[in-house]
């Protein structure tokens, strides 16, 4: 019985590293796409926070990303995420040069 158990509880915690890493790859490939759509310059990305829900898509999250308009200043945007789907971003009024 120990053993059976120690089994599900290796795979339950191999399932939520690989959604983490699954969820992180996608969530620098949408803030990467986004920033190429507006023309800024992406600097970092980081996973802020996430929590654990109840359903299909168990897992919400947010990212901060720092990106620059004008190679001077930098300005901090978020992305929310459930699960893999429904992107959110929020970003700061920053400064555009035409």
């Amino acid at each position: 019985m120990r053993d059976l158990l120690f089994i599900f509880i290796t795979v339950c915690i191999a399932t939520l590293i690989w959604k983490l890493r699954q969820q992180s790859e996608l969530a620098k490939l949408l803030i990467t796409k986004h920033c190429l759509q507006l023309d800024l310059q992406l600097l970092s990305v980081a996973r802020f926070r996430f929590n654990f829900k109840l359903g299909k898509q168990f897992l919400e999250a947010c990212f901060i990303f720092e990106f620059s308009s004008d190679n001077e200043n930098n300005y901090q945007g978020k992305l929310y995420l459930l699960g893999l789907k429904h992107p959110r971003f929020e970003l700061p009024p920053y400064r555009c040069f035409d």
